[in-house]
């Protein structure tokens, strides 16, 4: 299958359907059609396995499960791979993934150049992603887990620009996955070379620590973040590291992107490339620092923790440090333990929670009441944290506070159930694979049988009802943007849902060439939802210029919140909520077109381009003017971790870290930061320079710094 594109297209992408995977040669295939593994981890292997030979007399009773070579995880479905071709890369997708995967191809291309640039490098030959629809298929991936190898011109060469990528329902965050990707390839080719007798000179010779190289390639991919920044202020004021020495041995990857984020704040951005080149040339960090800091590369070292050190401390000095609140619990974490999703019940006198445990490499849920646990739920085996799903187990409370439902994957497939916290008795256990890819998170509506839904399904994130009795799901939205953290709202004459998207506007309708993560998230508002999506009134709320708004829910009777790091930090912010009825509108459906209260001319001329006698559909709906006033009601020293409605009482659940510590907190309305609308969550440093960049850019382009602006991207796919 051919894909054209116009000539501002910046690559041409050639589909072809290849190898239909058969049961019996289906293990191959899994790893025949995916490009092989990078030569370091081969050098590596052959090494340990030739003195694991040296050593074998003294090794016969070892664990089979000990040895690399030949080891293969447990497949629960049989994936069938295609791809797309590009200019610059292959990218292999599974059934279902066609749209992730086009998304995939356009975000590489277009992303490639800017990473080029700030490498100095370009990529000498075609890279290869491999994309999984979910994390639950890339557990069942055995990429990486033996010699993987390529034979190229009757030469086996390692083939080492390969990366493998999964969906999360979040479109942004797979575009830093294929950033990574990117800068990880053109990393290793600068440092190592691009084939096996330069790659090999090259790793013997360089002497650059792994931080250093693997920090480099991640500031490439996403140079800083608020989530970096933030976590980093926890690392540096928790006063556990004397040294920079200490810290880099404790946390290599948050401390050598912050090194070069450091260079490039200090010494100029474009001396963060030129660095390396010099270390590499040279062969010598403290030459290379010497020429470009002035001072030995201990003593930048040095000056990073101080420098880190004054500006954490002058910054939290502004800010207020703990919600104020009722403490529920501590939580105790670190490489082995650490506890998320957390929900406390909605009953005002209660102070049982619910919350997800990772300890010692198994995945609990547990249900705590006056300080006695049940574990609800018991699932994987003894794994490291980053090999455990990053999206379930999930639990949602229902209105009440009696059931808790948990939604969690086994063996590949979507499960749920219902714990009833009185009859102590699990019900509505339920499959869920059929209905949805993944699941992002869910929500009771105003009632026990109804639950709402965000979740992927064909590579799209949308809203879902869905009857737990029925057992059947309503589509809420439909589009190429991604919806998510939906709840179900009642204000004064207007019931929706409220949801978080990074839809440029409430009216536009994506299309199958629209890339759907290059605006903020805003908070959403959905309204007169039925059977047709496109019938849907919907209303932005917010107009956040340098951050995202996540997690939107009621408030009170006028107010709704949400948690937005517009200021840098993750704090918690409110909206007033107004709106006032227009009247009655008519919706005529012909076809794909939807005419509103039309002429007899406009609908005879739509039923003539339809080709069709009659209408398909006619509605009559409702139509209002909805407003918001946002401003936030919190200046935190650190970011709001988690936070969930409790229920329709006024309350709210926080989670904040304090070192290592997690702590939740069940938190009345706070009515009087309601009413003065006082607080001013200032900026920190990082954001300040983010916020001068995009109103020097705006001012570039004669623009008013305003809301996001919506780019009309070249056309990649014209046609299929």
């Amino acid at each position: 299958m051919i894909i054209p594109t116009n000539a501002a297209a910046t690559a041409s992408i050639r589909a072809e359907k290849r190898y239909a995977i058969h049961p019996d040669n289906y293990r191959e295939s899994d790893t025949t059609i995916i490009l092989k593994e990078a030569f370091y981890a081969r050098y590596k292997i052959i090494l340990l396995v030739i003195f694991a030979l040296c050593l074998l007399p003294f090794a016969i009773k070892a664990q089979v499960n000990a040895v690399e070579f030949g080891k293969n995880r447990v497949q629960y479905k049989k994936f069938k791979w295609n791809y797309y071709q590009t200019k610059n890369f292959n990218v292999y997708y599974t059934q279902g993934g066609e749209e992730l995967a086009k998304f995939v191809a356009q975000s590489a291309e277009k992303e490639l150049p800017q990473i080029e640039t700030a490498a100095e490098y370009s990529l000498q030959r075609r890279a290869n992603v491999v994309l999984y629809n979910n994390y639950a298929d890339f557990q069942q991936s055995n990429i990486g887990l033996g010699f993987d190898w390529q034979n190229t011109s009757g030469q086996t060469k390692l083939v080492n620009n390969k990366m493998v990528v999964y969906f999360d329902a979040d479109h942004a965050k797979l575009r830093t996955q294929i950033r990574t990707g990117i800068a990880r390839v053109l990393t290793d080719n600068v440092l190592f070379g691009d084939d096996l007798g330069e790659f090999a000179s090259n790793q013997a010779l360089l002497d650059l620590p792994k931080w250093l190289t693997d920090g480099y390639a991640a500031y490439l991919a996403e140079n800083w973040s608020t989530d970096l920044d933030d976590e980093l202020k926890n690392e540096i004021l928790s006063g556990k590291y004397k040294n920079f020495h200490r810290f880099v041995f404790a946390k290599p990857e948050i401390a050598g992107h912050a090194f070069w984020y450091y260079i490039e704040e200090k010494y100029k951005k474009e001396n963060v490339t030129f660095l390396l080149y010099l270390a590499r040339i040279y062969k010598n960090l403290n030459k290379a620092s010497m020429q470009i800091c002035k001072q030995k590369f201990k003593d930048v070292l040095t000056g990073f923790m101080e420098y880190q050190d004054e500006k954490y401390y002058q910054d939290v000095s502004k800010r207020k440090p703990y919600p104020k609140g009722s403490y529920i619990e501590g939580f105790d974490i670190n490489k082995k333990r650490d506890y998320f999703r957390f929900n406390v019940n909605p009953n005002k006198k209660s102070r049982s929670y619910v919350v997800t445990q990772y300890k010692n490499g198994i995945v609990r849920v547990i249900y705590n009441d006056e300080d006695v646990n049940k574990t609800l739920l018991k699932i994987g085996v003894r794994a490291q944290m980053n090999e455990v799903n990053p999206n379930y187990p999930i639990i949602a409370w229902d209105p009440k506070g009696t059931r808790i439902a948990v939604m969690y994957t086994q063996e590949g497939r979507i499960k749920m159930f219902v714990y009833d916290i009185i009859t102590k008795i699990k019900f509505f256990k339920l499959d869920l694979t059929s209905e949805f890819d993944l699941v992002q998170d869910f929500n009771y509506m105003n009632n026990a049988n109804s639950i709402l839904v965000t979740a992927v399904k064909n590579g799209h994130t949308d809203i879902y009802m869905y009857d737990l009795q029925k057992e059947k799901a309503r589509q809420i939205t439909n589009d190429v943007y991604d919806d998510r953290d939906a709840s179900f709202v009642t204000f004064p004459n207007k019931t929706g849902i409220l949801f978080a998207s990074n839809r440029p506007n409430a009216t536009v309708k994506g299309g199958d060439t629209s890339l759907p993560s290059d605006n903020h998230y805003n908070v959403f508002l959905v309204t007169d939802f039925g059977d047709k999506p496109e019938l849907n009134q919907m209303t932005q709320l917010s107009h956040l210029k340098y951050g995202d708004a996540r997690s939107p829910m009621q408030y009170n009777v006028n107010h709704f919140t949400f948690v937005s790091d517009e200021n840098g930090i993750g704090n918690r912010y409110a909206g007033f909520f107004t709106t006032k009825a227009e009247g009655l509108d008519t919706l005529v459906l012909i076809g794909s077109d939807i005419l509103r209260n039309p002429s007899s001319k406009e609908v005879d001329s739509a039923l003539r381009v339809n080709k069709k006698t009659d209408v398909d559909s006619i509605a009559v709906v409702s139509v209002s003017t909805d407003s918001a006033y946002t401003f936030p009601i919190t200046n935190y020293e650190s970011k709001l971790y988690e936070t969930r409605i409790a229920g329709t009482n006024d309350q709210v659940s926080e989670v904040t870290r304090q070192s290592d510590e997690k702590v939740l907190y069940k938190l009345k309305i706070n009515e009087d930061a309601l009413r003065r609308r006082n607080i001013t969550a200032q900026p920190t440093e990082y954001m300040k320079k983010k916020m001068a960049e995009y109103n020097a850019a705006s001012a570039v382009k004669g623009l008013t710094p305003a809301a996001d602006s919506v780019k009309k991207e070249d056309d990649f796919f014209q046609s299929e």
